[in-house]
C-alpha cells in the first residue's frame, strides 16, 4: 500500500464509527490493517447451509503457525511450507518502514491458498503494523512458524517408528 494514500471512503466510514480520527493516531497504518484483512476475508457466496461464515479472527490461529502450514491441520513435514523459510525470514528482516508490502504479498498469498475456513490471530498483523521496531511480533511469527514445522517433522518421524 503506497503511503499517504488518500484510503477509500468505506475506511473513513470505518475510522469514524471506531473513533480512531484524531492527530494521535497513524491513518497510514489503519489503512494498511483494514486492506490487509480485507484481503484476507473469504470472498464468494455465503454457505448454502444458512450457517454464517466463521470469524477471520480466531486468536487460536497463530500468523506464524499458519504460514507454515496454510491453516490445514493435516498439513505434515513432507509438504513445503505455505511460506519458504526464505521469505519469511526476509519478512521479519525487512526495514520497518517497508514491511508493509510485504504483508500485503504475503496476505494475498494467504487468500489464494489457506483453507477457507482457518482462521487467523489478526492482532499479530496489526501489531507488525502498529509496532514496526518491536521484536515481540516478529519472534512470535518465527517461534510459531519454526514449532509448527517441527511439530509435523517429530509427528512423521514417530509415524515412521510404529
Amino acid at each position: 500500500m503506497q503511503r499517504g494514500a488518500a484510503g477509500c471512503a468505506a475506511f473513513w466510514n470505518l475510522a469514524a464509527k471506531s473513533g480512531f480520527i484524531d492527530e494521535t493516531v497513524r491513518t497510514d497504518d489503519w489503512m494498511l490493517i483494514v486492506k490487509v484483512m480485507a484481503i484476507l476475508t473469504p470472498k464468494g457466496e455465503l454457505p448454502r447451509s444458512g450457517k454464517l461464515r466463521n470469524s477471520l479472527h480466531d486468536p487460536k490461529k497463530r500468523l506464524g503457525a499458519l504460514l507454515c502450514d496454510g491453516g490445514d491441520p493435516g498439513w505434515n513435514s513432507s509438504q513445503q511450507p505455505l511460506l519458504s523459510e526464505t521469505r519469511l525470514m526476509r519478512l521479519l528482516a525487512e526495514a520497518p518502514a517497508r514491511r508493509g508490502a510485504s504483508l500485503e504479498r504475503i496476505a494475498r498469498l494467504l487468500a489464494a491458498k489457506r483453507k477457507t475456513d482457518a482462521g487467523i490471530d489478526c492482532t499479530e498483523i496489526a501489531a507488525l503494523v502498529l509496532f514496526p521496531t518491536s521484536k515481540f511480533a516478529t519472534r512470535g511469527i518465527a517461534r510459531d512458524y519454526y514449532r509448527r514445522l517441527d511439530a509435523a517433522a517429530s509427528e512423521n518421524s514417530q509415524k515412521e517408528l510404529a
